[in-house]
């Protein structure tokens, strides 16, 4: 007879084990890799911080984005994917944009990123590090009813 909890659990035990194994691997890589002053990471034991914490990212970039006037005109919203690298003196000297949407809203982003202050950089055994992070900044009109 079919036992279909017998199956589940055959099932969640090899997904288990391929997650673990995956997530094995990339630690491995990570730390083979990080023989080089150079390095960026991706995973790291202390995140990149903004200085003042994600409260003043946020009224960082509300204060200091510029909705271009191109978006306007066309009325585009959407959010664009910005990869940026934390040095490990906290600067951010490297962008790019990993899914735009065009219209000046992609360069607008890359402009106010590498404008920002220094952050606080990334660790790994008590380490700053470069590391690398994708962050969304989204564009939205807003909606006033005239009075």
């Amino acid at each position: 007879m079919f036992n279909i909890n017998k199956l589940r659990q055959v099932i969640m035990k090899k997904l288990f084990l391929i997650l673990s194994l995956a997530m094995f691997a990339a630690n491995v890589s990570n730390a083979q890799t990080s023989t080089t002053d150079d390095t960026v990471y991706r995973q790291v034991d202390r995140s990149p911080e903004f200085p003042g914490g994600s409260v003043k990212l946020w009224s960082y970039i509300n204060q200091n984005l510029k909705y271009p006037e191109q978006a306007v005109k066309a009325k585009v919203t959407g959010k664009v994917f910005v990869r940026m690298i934390i040095e490990k003196d906290g600067s951010i000297n490297t962008t790019s944009i990993e899914k735009g949407i065009g219209f000046g809203c992609d360069e607008e982003v890359e402009r106010i990123m590498k404008a920002m202050p220094k952050w606080t950089a990334g660790i790994i055994d008590g380490k700053a590090v470069r590391t690398s992070f994708v962050m969304p900044v989204m564009f939205a009109m807003e909606n006033k009813k005239s009075k």
